[in-house]
């Protein structure tokens, strides 16, 4: 029945419950750590974290997602992402926070880390080629974001107390010895730092949101992008880089034609153009709260074609797959046809707006739904579920570019 519930209100079940239609799995840990007792707060990773997750379920990813972990609820999170990866075709692993390299290998500084002598680093933090580990053995694609160099006291500390050179802590992250079939981003060159930024994300985190989700893009040329703008907006101060050895083509979003012309690079936002972005953001949620309850929740199964055109635009991304017009009316006509009656509802005070310029905002809410089947057999489908969408302005309102869902217990 869970996973049922998943894809009810989606509209999607019939295609995605059948083995031969449905995708690889793709399943995502993210984890944002920011308030560190020895270390003070950082304004930004638990913001990236959460707007990453979002937009990583708005693409098709199962996504396991803490805050401000200690070790061992750090070490939980990872065997449930571990046990989740089984069966999977897609893994990825995205980390903000405090990160450090000793004798050339990586560490995740989890909030409750006491650092402050390198015997205590194998107790005290978690080695990233671990988790790399992981996902290698599991899945087809490994995938790991690193927004982790930001300039942190462990590393000064622990270099103070070092008693032997292979015990520094250096600033910044080292490249991994060997990957097989994984791609590893890094928000910065090896040991530089990166800024943690000041509006809502990082500077990488920013570029990773603005890029993740553009259609038929493959990911190095995501990464060419995400780099120009990181460039960009730091005044060539932070340079993102990747290594990897994928041996076929990724793309998050796959796409039927050429991959779109790259955007310009992102101008630096001053703090008046943040401030007003966040601002307009209460104008934004009176209206797509009323498209979500005029439109989306209430769809007019009569007029089906005409609905699509109305709601989605030219195509949307669903569950991380590509539909255009067409397409979607057929799937949504023959979801339809199995219920007698359905009502869905949106969960009071549940919606969630994070806006990305002008004409674009992600939307995520608590939606209730109860459907009931034709067939007096069938189950009825009844619960809850928080749902995604990627939105775009259009002449008349908004339109949906994507849409997920995850059960909500």
């Amino acid at each position: 029945m869970g996973r049922l519930a998943i894809l009810a209100w989606a509209f999607l079940g019939f295609l995605l419950l059948s083995a031969d239609a449905e995708p690889a799995r793709r399943v995502a840990l993210v984890i944002g750590n920011g308030t560190y007792a020895e270390a003070g707060t950082l304004a930004n990773p638990v913001n990236d974290a959460l707007d990453i997750a979002d937009k990583l379920r708005s693409i098709g990813f199962e996504v396991i997602e803490g805050n401000d972990l200690g070790k061992r609820e750090l070490e939980r999170s990872i065997g449930e992402f571990s046990d989740a990866l089984e069966g999977a075709g897609v893994g990825l692993f995205y980390y903000a926070g405090h990160g450090l390299q000793v004798d050339g290998r990586n560490y995740i500084v989890p909030v409750d880390a006491r650092l402050d002598m390198p015997v205590k680093l194998q107790l005290e933090a978690v080695p990233i080629d671990e988790v790399l580990d992981i996902m290698e053995q599991q899945t087809k694609v490994s995938l790991v974001f690193l927004d982790a160099c930001r300039n942190n006291p462990f590393a000064r500390s622990l270099s103070r107390t070092a008693t032997t050179r292979s015990a520094t802590a250096l600033a910044g992250l080292a490249q991994f010895d060997s990957t097989r079939g994984s791609f590893i981003a890094f928000s910065t060159a090896p040991g530089a730092v990166a800024m943690d930024g000041t509006g809502r994300n990082s500077p990488f985190a920013s570029a990773l949101l603005r890029h993740i989700a553009e259609p038929g893009q493959s990911i190095n040329d995501m990464m060419i992008a995400v780099r120009r703008d990181v460039v960009s907006q730091t005044r060539e101060g932070q340079r993102p880089w990747e290594q990897g050895s994928l041996l076929e083509r990724f793309e998050f979003v796959p796409g039927a034609g050429p991959a779109p012309e790259p955007r310009p690079a992102a101008e630096p936002a001053p703090g008046s153009q943040v401030a007003a972005l966040e601002r307009s953001v209460g104008d934004d949620k009176a209206s797509i709260e009323k498209f979500l309850r005029r439109d989306y929740l209430t769809p007019d199964t009569r007029t089906m074609a005409d609905m699509v055109k109305r709601i989605y635009g030219p195509s949307a991304t669903i569950f991380g797959t590509r539909y255009d017009n067409d397409a979607l009316v057929k799937v949504k006509t023959d979801w339809f046809a199995q219920w007698a009656s359905w009502s869905l509802g949106l969960e009071p005070g549940s919606l969630e707006i994070t806006p990305h310029g002008q004409d674009r905002a992600d939307a995520a809410f608590a939606m209730r739904y109860d459907y009931v089947p034709k067939d007096k057999s069938a189950a009825r489908l009844t619960g809850k579920a928080r749902v995604t969408l990627g939105l775009v302005k259009a002449v008349g309102g908004w339109r949906i570019e994507s849409e997920t869902s995850q059960a909500m217990q």
